[in-house]
């Protein structure tokens, strides 16, 4: 699948598979730099493509924690113990926690989908 991911703040906002122009219009000026860390050059624009294998959110969540690994990044979304998502983070789909969604993590995504991976700040050390 193809993604185009636009980082925030806090978190990764994704369209699956845009039919149209993805801009970064409306949304903060002030983002997190380390979450550019796999793709240098792209801050600038603002806006990532990548492409995922397989068309399920979990295929793009682990899909997102690789390219991280190999930036250096600890941004591990899926829990090797549980298969399930990581706590440190949330990941809403459509505006739909993907808990309330049909599959889980398992939901098959489509074209124009929109998936929010948000970072949850935890400031117990």
């Amino acid at each position: 699948m193809k993604a185009v991911i636009m980082p925030g703040f806090s978190e990764l906002i994704i369209v699956v598979n845009p039919t149209g122009e993805v801009t970064r219009e409306g949304m903060l000026s002030i983002v997190m730099p380390w979450l550019y860390a796999p793709w240098p050059g792209t801050q600038e624009r603002g806006i990532i493509e990548m492409t995922a294998p397989g068309d399920t959110l979990r295929a793009l969540l682990r899909e997102l924690s690789e390219r991280y690994r190999q930036a250096n990044v600890d941004f591990e979304l899926i829990n090797p113990k549980t298969n399930d998502l990581d706590f440190d983070y949330d990941v809403v789909v459509n505006g739909k926690n993907y808990v309330a969604l049909a599959g889980g993590l398992d939901v098959k995504l489509k074209a124009n989908d929109t998936v929010k991976v948000k970072v949850l700040w935890r400031w117990d050390g």
